[in-house]
């Protein structure tokens, strides 16, 4: 992977261009080829009604984690989530989370990837397991790839 950091760089930006990451003010760091972080800061708005951040906000960081590590392995097209489990440790309470991503498979046109989720405290709250496929969409395609 010659031009890895650029394609990191173009991935982050193309991520961060969709109104669902501006929404949640996430952050999101390709540490290295196949391993992504993404944070989604606590906001009282994403929580249900025993005040407990709402599970969605959990399996999303941990999707974003484990697109962002598959995806950072492949350089021409966009992967998708064909499919995601998560396990629900432990609820957060005004906490904000991030998932660590990681590929733990990586073949011509499927990525597995894992994702552990935590709060800020440091605690592991939540663990996944993502499937993702290599499309036919162009990377240089999709908005804010190229910009």
């Amino acid at each position: 992977m010659g031009s890895s950091s650029t394609h990191f760089e173009k991935l982050t930006r193309c991520c961060m261009n969709c109104k669902i990451s501006r929404f949640l003010n996430k952050t999101i760091t390709i540490e290295k080829a196949g391993v992504a972080r993404v944070a989604i800061p606590f906001h009282g708005d994403l929580t249900q009604n025993s005040d407990f951040l709402h599970a969605a906000v959990l399996f999303e960081v941990g999707d974003t984690a484990g697109f962002m590590a598959a995806n950072s392995m492949e350089e021409t097209y966009s992967v998708l989530t064909v499919d995601y489990h998560i396990n629900l440790i432990r609820p957060v309470r005004k906490e904000g989370i991030h998932a660590i991503g990681e590929v733990v498979s990586a073949g011509r046109t499927v990525y597995v990837a894992r994702s552990d989720i935590y709060s800020d405290s440091g605690k592991l709250v939540a663990a996944g397991q993502g499937t993702y496929t290599v499309s036919k969409i162009l990377l240089t395609d999709l908005d804010g790839y190229d910009d």
